[in-house]
């Protein structure tokens, strides 16, 4: 059963960020330290720049004393559209496990990561100078995000790709989908009737 909630969190993850026009490279059920599985997408802009965020505050905390504490470097008041479509795709598939999980579970055992990297993208594409976004704006935006996900998940084509994920990567091997493995699961758009308009 654990093995399945994580199957369908990753499948969320995968599918929703395919969804999007996300590269993803792989999907793995391999437990490791804190985590049961993970997918593994390809650098997108929105994702970079969280990365060097959360890399210039990993390094402001290792040195306390230290005048400069915020990593104005990376926080820079944005324009509206730089990286628009990446951030949408990278607040979506960030949520889209605990949305999947939840939608077959009616339960999610593991969106504590998620939660804290959708703060940090939030925080770094949203936040002010020093980062800060308060709680219930990102609230609003979980809120916002999350059901946006789950209409996106319960397309039926959408949710046939997810059951198909999940059993194609607990039947694997090692317990590992290739991003074209998850692709090549992906149903096809019916074909219309002979004759239909």
């Amino acid at each position: 059963m654990l093995q399945e909630k994580a199957a369908f969190h990753e499948a969320g993850h995968a599918v929703v960020a395919r969804c999007f026009g996300m590269e993803v490279i792989q999907l793995s059920l391999r437990r490791r330290v804190g985590s049961l599985g993970r997918v593994t997408p390809a650098a997108t802009p929105a994702g970079q720049q969280a990365g060097r965020y959360e890399d210039l505050r990993r390094r402001a905390d290792r040195n306390p004393e230290s005048r400069r504490r915020i990593p104005v470097g990376v926080l820079r008041p944005r324009s509206l559209f730089d990286y628009e479509e990446s951030l949408q795709a990278e607040l979506h598939a960030i949520l889209a496990g605990a949305v999947a999980e939840e939608m077959q579970f009616s339960s999610c055992l593991g969106s504590r990561g998620d939660w804290r990297r959708f703060h940090l993208q939030v925080s770094c594409c949203y936040g002010n100078l020093t980062g800060f976004v308060s709680g219930s704006t990102i609230a609003l935006l979980r809120h916002r995000y999350q059901n946006s996900c789950q209409q996106i998940l319960a397309k039926p084509e959408n949710w046939t790709w997810v059951k198909a994920v999940v059993k194609a990567a607990i039947r694997s091997e090692h317990g590992v989908l290739t991003g074209d493995e998850i692709d090549s699961l992906r149903p096809h758009a019916p074909t219309p009737f002979p004759g239909a308009a």
